[in-house]
């Protein structure tokens, strides 16, 4: 085992990481390059395969970006508001994608390329931080990048599969990080950001420097703008962390307490703003209210990080080999305390997650080594890829699962070529910001390919969702009188209709039977609909 000191990284080591970066890449890129492939002049890949929703919500603030905003306005929601500075981070890519003359889609997939590597090359330096064994710090990578729990052996006993009701390494990004760069770019740079502060926070707390002051708090003015809740977390631990080493030491040192002040000081405005923006506008307040991340059952938990929270566990009650590291405590301070904030009141309980796997998989390895003591010579190596390879079950599950779901075809995943076209219509011909009524799933795509804003077309983006799906289901449905159409589309200002298969399944209703209804765009079985009411004329 290669031993160096502790933080100090070799060339060979970074050709190491920058080898399995490709990898993870290659693998975490196979169902959108098997979308890309399997696009038909009938249908087209839509460039997501997991949280579809979410994913076309990034895509309409990269909309935004394209269309020169730096604000962003929540477009899932027929309420006028003042828009806020939020999504920063998707904003700035429209612009990137609209400067290089590339698709949206396209633009998003290249920022995973780039966000991959950076959480690895995060990851393995946080590690190298605790300790000198290349043999620790690249096992710990490679469960980071490719490791998750038992949720595996959960479908496999047929339990179900849906997100909420089942263990975490299958559905929540935060826990995961493969999750995480099969997902979305934003999440592998929080990650990576989370990684780099603290690492760099527990160098200036051992070490004060106002450079290093300066690093940390442009490493968490990035944090605060792609996750700002991320940040009293990242601040609190190594807060709580000067607290234990000046009373361990009886040595408090004043100096890296006003340094880490500084760096809270920088990032608090952005924080405040935020604070004010989903507290006092009444539409971005809904999206919090209604963007509930809470916890699962504890079981979805342990079976989520399965051998490796077993084996954290392990090392947490024998952690002899874990005082060899430097700055152990500090692990045993982020792993002990975020299940506590896992179940706080909150309805960011699972975002106490982001960048756990890798303390925690580090404790992890220490657990390992404890129990190997007592394998038998000849059996260790054999006993450590078994681990490894149960440990990336999950992970091949979620692959396989993911492209088996490309390569049907699914219409979840693969979007008709006459839908979008009436987007794009709407997209060319509707001014910005005109509210557009559709079906769910229409209102929830049509965003990220127009600059329009739609009745409903997500839970926590779209005020009172539930109940603008009901008022949407009896809007196409049979039942509803003209009066009561007419009334909707009054009461919130609705400018277009758009009408298509989704609108179509959802009852018999006829745009045509509508006298305010005038047909702008026919593309065979999908049409647009200018509505022109009695105040309008």
């Amino acid at each position: 085992m290669g031993r160096m000191r502790a933080g100090r990284v070799s060339r060979r080591e970074w050709l190491w990481v920058a080898g399995w970066s490709a990898v993870l890449l290659l693998l975490t890129s196979l169902p959108y390059l098997l979308g890309a492939l399997l696009e038909t002049s009938e249908s087209t890949f839509g460039g997501f395969v997991i949280a579809l929703e979410d994913g076309n919500t990034y895509l309409a603030a990269m909309r935004q970006g394209a269309e020169g905003r730096w604000s962003f306005h929540i477009p899932f929601t027929p309420e006028t508001h003042a828009p806020g500075y939020v999504f920063p981070f998707y904003l700035l890519l429209g612009k990137i994608g609209r400067w290089l003359g590339i698709s949206l889609p396209l633009t998003f997939h290249l920022a995973k390329i780039v966000t991959t590597p950076f959480l690895l090359v995060a990851v393995y330096r946080f590690a190298a931080h605790f300790t000198t064994w290349q043999m620790v710090r690249r096992l710990c990578l490679l469960l980071v990048a490719l490791g998750g729990g038992l949720g595996w052996l959960w479908l496999l006993l047929g339990q179900p599969f849906a997100p909420g009701m089942m263990p975490t390494d299958l559905w929540v990004p935060d826990a995961s990080a493969f999750l995480t760069m099969l997902t979305f770019p934003h999440l592998a740079l929080a990650q990576a950001l989370i990684l780099w502060v603290v690492v760099s926070g527990l160098q200036l707390v051992a070490e004060p420097s106002w450079g290093r002051t300066a690093i940390t708090a442009v490493l968490g003015l990035m944090l605060s703008a792609v996750h700002p809740y991320s940040v009293p977390l990242t601040l609190g631990l190594l807060g709580l962390w000067w607290v234990w080493q000046a009373w361990r030491t009886r040595r408090p040192g004043w100096s890296s307490l006003a340094q880490l002040a500084v760096i809270g000081l920088v990032v608090s405005p952005y924080l405040l703003y935020a604070f004010n923006l989903f507290s006092s506008n009444p539409v971005f307040h809904s999206w919090q209210v209604q963007n509930r991340i809470r916890s699962p059952n504890p079981l979805h938990y342990v079976l989520g990080y399965g051998l490796i929270g077993l084996l954290a566990l392990v090392a947490l009650l024998r952690p002899n080999p874990l005082r060899r590291w430097h700055h152990h405590h500090f692990l045993i301070l982020w792993v002990v305390l975020v299940p506590v904030g896992l179940y706080i009141p909150s309805n960011l309980q699972r975002r106490f997650l982001d960048g756990y796997q890798v303390p925690l998989t580090l404790v992890a390895i220490s657990g390992l080594l404890y129990l190997l003591r007592y394998v038998p010579r000849a059996w260790r190596w054999r006993a450590t890829i078994a681990f490894v390879v149960v440990s990336l079950l999950s992970n091949v599950v979620l692959l396989m699962g993911s492209t088996a779901v490309v390569a049907s075809r699914s219409p979840l995943v693969f979007q008709q070529r006459q839908v979008l076209s009436a987007m794009d219509w709407l997209a060319t011909h509707a001014p910005p910001d005109s509210v557009v009524l559709a079906a769910y799933d229409t209102g929830n795509l049509l965003p990220a390919r127009a600059l329009v804003r739609t009745f409903v077309g997500h839970g926590p983006q779209s005020m009172n969702a539930d109940e603008k799906r009901a008022q949407v289901a009896a809007f196409f449905g049979d039942d509803a009188s003209d009066e009561q159409r007419v009334s909707l589309l009054t009461t919130y200002h609705i400018d277009y209709l758009f009408y298509g298969p989704s609108e179509r399944a959802l009852g018999g209703f006829t745009p045509g039977s509508l006298p305010c209804l005038h047909q702008v765009y026919d593309g065979g079985r999908t049409q647009v609909y200018r509505v022109v009411l009695e105040d309008d004329r």
